[in-house]
């Protein structure tokens, strides 16, 4: 795969970003949902067992119990020797013999199981040490889950007790067995410490493998526009010296029209026609025009070509963003007073020193001057700003034209685009300014941001981080 570089456009890391974190997102929530899952299928399958086994032992009790039982269902002594542990009501408890080797004794061992035995009304004849208090009145037969007095989950399963008359069964009471889930909600606990930790664990090596696999995804795109890239610098690069000629060329065949005016010039525009069919010195401006303006694009091009192209910024200067306002201002000034718009200065810092380059800042700021008078109505104003914002300096240019519809302010900073093409084709716009504007902020780790309402102008702020300087 190969390794993404600086110089790949913010746009395509950001896609990268948001596959990689859709990728990641989609993963971790099948991986979670499985788990959860898991974990409750488990979880209900220890519970249901838990039930089976009260079910099981419960009827297993019933019918050691039918045969030995008293003809009175009450709080009597004989029902200690038929289920040793129990604590007949009114009675102190006995301990049992532990010599009795008996079913019935693992089934009173507190620790895991809890006997009641009731009279047919629901009054307790006899309970096991540590029995949950169930309440009076006739119980319902089957499972209940309640609280315990120490606040633990209990589950306890109730039957009716019979006692064998000779071939008869007589209803003698009921017969309630309950065991604690302390252990069940421990294991819970446990899956649910251990289900999350290896959960993050797991999103930690999907977010590795989800960046990695987004780079694969995105490595022929991100290749196809170094390509276009370099194709770009190389094409303008190739046109430039041609170019060049050709506009001396074109420069030395004017003059020689002014100097020898009425006849066709000697040279390499001589073609052995009549004088009037020879190009005019109109024609000549006209190609001079277009060709200054394809130069000042393919020079547009490759300035924006080398901002993006990484830098370890070793070549950066301290720089003063109030003197460089300054100065574009001076240099802006006859070309305000053409186009009869009136420049104002808001410069409320002395020192406003930034770590950078001053000819990209210098070629910023023409930029957003240069945009926002090519805006401005004649009899209007652009006002360029310069605030301290704690440890930032913000730069702004307000223009009073038409504004910038709000669907359109998100693609200003793109290349070519143009919110009058035929105004800006007048005016020998190339569309690339505001994005130069935006290269050379991002190379200075700035931010830029536009505020517009249609029909009140627009205002271009940018934030860059300031330097002390030493005394």
């Amino acid at each position: 795969m190969t390794t993404p570089r600086p110089m790949a456009p913010t746009l395509l890391w950001r896609a990268r970003l948001r596959l990689a974190g859709l990728s990641l997102l989609v993963m971790g929530a099948i991986l979670y949902a499985s788990g959860f899952v898991m974990a409750r299928l488990l979880l209900h399958e220890q519970e249901t067992a838990i039930k089976r086994e009260l079910q099981t032992l419960a009827g297993t009790l019933h019918d050691s119990l039918k045969p030995t039982l008293p003809p009175v269902p009450q709080p009597t002594a004989a029902l200690s020797l038929v289920l040793p542990g129990l604590c007949v009501v009114g009675e102190r408890c006995a301990e049992p013999d532990p010599l009795v080797q008996r079913h019935a004794v693992s089934a009173t061992d507190p620790s895991r199981f809890q006997l009641r035995i009731l009279n047919p009304r629901g009054a307790l004849i006899a309970t096991s040490p540590g029995a949950p208090q169930l309440g009076s009145g006739v119980p319902h037969t089957g499972l209940l889950q309640h609280q315990g007095s120490d606040g633990s989950r209990q589950l306890t399963y109730t039957i009716h007790l019979h006692r064998s008359h000779g071939s008869t069964q007589q209803d003698w009471g009921y017969l309630q067995i309950s065991r604690s889930l302390v252990d069940l909600d421990a294991e819970a606990q446990r899956l649910w410490w251990w289900g999350h930790g290896v959960f993050v664990l797991a999103m930690a090596g999907m977010a590795l493998a989800s960046w990695w696999l987004a780079g694969l995804a995105m490595a022929p795109l991100l290749e196809a526009y170094r390509r276009q890239e370099q194709f770009s610098a190389d094409v303008a690069h190739e046109l430039r010296t041609p170019l060049a000629n050709l506009l001396a060329l074109l420069e030395a065949e004017r003059d020689a029209l002014h100097r020898l005016p009425g006849q066709a010039p000697a040279g390499r525009f001589s073609t052995g026609r009549p004088a009037a069919e020879a190009p005019s010195a109109t024609g000549l401006d006209r190609m001079l025009n277009q060709g200054r303006r394809l130069q000042q694009l393919i020079a547009d091009l490759l300035l924006l070509a080398s901002l993006e192209q990484p830098t370890n910024g070793s070549h950066r200067r301290l720089c003063n963003l109030a003197e460089i306002c300054a100065d574009v201002l001076e240099d802006f000034s006859e070309a305000a007073a053409a186009a009869a718009v009136t420049l104002q200065a808001a410069i409320e810092v002395g020192d406003a020193t930034v770590l950078g380059v001053e000819s990209e800042l210098r070629r910023l700021l023409i930029n957003l001057l240069s945009n926002a008078l090519q805006h401005s109505p004649p009899g209007g104003t652009v006002l360029v700003g310069l605030q301290r914002h704690g440890r930032e300096i913000q730069l702004f240019v307000q223009d009073s034209g038409s504004g910038i519809p709000a669907e359109a302010q998100g693609l200003i900073f793109e290349r070519f685009h143009r919110l009058d093409p035929a105004r800006s084709r007048q005016q020998g716009g190339t569309g690339l300014g505001l994005a130069i504007a935006q290269a050379i902020t991002r190379r200075h780790g700035g931010v830029i941001r536009v505020e517009s309402t249609p029909g009140h102008g627009a205002t271009f702020s940018l934030r860059l981080s300031a330097v002390r300087r030493l005394p």
